[in-house]
């Protein structure tokens, strides 16, 4: 619709260019416009300016700057002139009525694009002479600096864009390599109901976000894989929030880990999902010993995970969790270490 909209000005000498230019035997019009579109606020954009337009020929007063749009109808009757434009945006349709001296105008335009349509009001009054060669030179003039501008502003919201999606895939990676499902941010609810799922469809679809997507959605379909594996699970402190985006039960994964996590005594995972399998190993290796000790061995951490799992599930137990700081208090006072009794109140010897 620029297009348009320059053949517009240029034709009916409309309000969205100025430059009067120097003194000369063309025509300097004072112009007044208003523009509608649908879904707009009424009279959006209505403008006053002076603008210079060649003397003469009125067909190539119309066209004058618009060599890519065409005039496919032109006619004046008496005082009336209809012209019809079309260009490579879309079509422009201009009727236009001067007073008796062609002093003062009244004229509407009606523009049809791609981008819906529009119709544009006009009201004009001859002010003077101006030089319409000059006039040109200095519209064109600002013209290739506001396109110069856009032009920048354009490269630094394209490089503000590509930084976005370039930090948001560097955190899209780095949820599958830490495990952590927030960092996978919009895509940790892709699957989390139909209007989530819209949302990222629609980021898919989008020129400024289907970079970032497609790598995010990719990084969220790989951390549900790797959820699923026991590496994985214990890397993600197998989290609620990841077992929701993966459509997974935890339970159900632990159950299936725990028995081969036993078998192959993978203490890590035992220590923090598995306290049954974890129960005969803990008393076999973890009473009696000291954890303020510098010797350190395979159960170290193991026991200090179940100790600590069980201080975690005694938060919810005030009673016990009493009964348990008596024991530990105890257990100092007898010179005994409070990882001995800490077990023997877990396991119940």
């Amino acid at each position: 619709m620029t297009r348009i909209l320059r053949g517009a000005c240029l034709a009916l000498a409309c309000a969205s260019m100025s430059g009067a230019g120097a003194a000369g035997n063309d025509e300097l019009w004072e112009i007044t416009s208003q523009m509608n579109m649908p879904g707009m606020p009424a009279g959006m954009g209505a403008r006053t300016a002076q603008v210079c337009t060649e003397k003469g020929d009125q067909k190539k007063a119309m066209t004058q700057g618009n060599d890519k749009c065409k005039v496919t109808d032109l006619k004046q009757s008496g005082n009336s002139v209809h012209m019809a434009m079309s260009c490579p945006e879309g079509d422009a349709v201009m009727d236009t009525t001067y007073n008796a001296a062609r002093t003062e105008y009244k004229g509407t335009m009606k523009m049809t694009s791609r981008q819906g349509e529009m119709t544009m009001t006009m009201n004009g009054r001859k002010v003077g002479s101006c030089d319409a060669k000059q006039a040109q030179k200095e519209r064109d003039a600002e013209m290739a600096a506001t396109s110069a501008q856009i032009e920048r502003s354009q490269a630094q919201s394209a490089a503000m864009l590509a930084k976005m999606q370039d930090d948001q895939i560097k955190e899209c990676a780095e949820a599958v390599e830490t495990m952590q499902v927030k960092k996978l941010g919009l895509y940790e609810r892709c699957n989390s109901g139909k209007e989530h799922a819209e949302a990222c469809a629609s980021q898919l679809k989008s020129e400024h976000s289907k970079r970032s997507a497609t790598a995010c959605m990719a990084n969220a379909a790989e951390y549900c894989k790797r959820y699923q594996t026991m590496e994985g699970f214990t890397k993600a402190k197998g989290s609620e929030d990841g077992a929701a985006t993966c459509k997974l039960s935890s339970a159900t994964l632990k159950a299936s880990f725990c028995p081969r996590a036993a078998q192959t005594e993978n203490l890590a995972f035992l220590g923090r999902f598995c306290p049954v399998e974890a129960k005969p190993i803990a008393v076999a290796h973890c009473a009696g010993r000291g954890y303020t000790s510098k010797v350190k061995d395979k159960y170290t951490e193991f026991c200090g995970l179940v100790v600590a799992k069980s201080d975690l599930e005694d938060e919810d137990k005030p009673a016990q969790k009493k009964d348990a700081k008596a024991q530990i208090t105890e257990s100092v006072t007898q010179g005994v270490t409070q990882g001995v009794n800490k077990l023997k109140g877990l396991f119940g010897r």
